[in-house]
């Protein structure tokens, strides 16, 4: 199964950082591809987890080139198993319209996703997700949009067919996934 990380690219928690390797390595060892942006933060650790498990790790990277990558992330990608680069841009050069335009490719392409913390970005993938009826876990508590805006989506706002299972810590992943 393809599972997308999306979240924060901050990582100043040292107990979420702890989570999400606990993730990558359980992604791993149940044969799960993770699948990220290739932005730094928790869904870069998850991947490097996983890969350092043994597992795969596909990177959905900003541009049609690493350099063009690295004008949005400076994260090293070139331990991922595949790296997919975009096959054009909405104007003549790189935008932000190309940042949301990758979040949609990424979103078509898994089965399921992990939520880990995470501000408008990641709720715009949220909303992918939902609106492609497709389910989603979220780390409780793992910062941003986590704490109190998915919920209040959940409750007000989604009324598509996936479903939202919310995870008090990684220990709650092993049989779901």
């Amino acid at each position: 199964m393809k599972i997308g990380i999306f979240g924060s690219s901050h990582k100043n928690n040292p107990e979420i950082i702890k989570q999400t390797k606990e993730i990558g390595r359980l992604l791993a060892l149940k044969n799960h591809e993770v699948v990220t942006g290739g932005s730094p933060g928790y869904p870069h650790i998850v991947a490097s987890s996983a890969l350092a498990a043994g597992g795969k790790a596909t990177v959905y990277a900003v541009g049609l080139n690493l350099k063009d990558h690295k004008k949005y992330h400076a994260t090293d990608i070139s331990k991922y198993t595949n790296i997919i680069y975009q096959k054009k841009y909405f104007k003549k050069e790189l935008s932000m319209i190309d940042n949301y335009a990758r979040s949609l490719d990424m979103v078509m392409d898994i089965d399921t996703a992990i939520i880990i913390g995470g501000r408008v970005g990641t709720m715009y993938e949220i909303s992918i997700l939902c609106g492609m009826a497709k389910d989603f876990f979220v780390l409780e508590d793992s910062g941003g949009i986590t704490k109190e805006t998915i919920r209040s989506f959940v409750k007000e706002g989604h009324k598509e067919n996936s479903s939202v299972t919310f995870l008090k810590n990684s220990n709650d992943l092993t049989s779901l996934v």
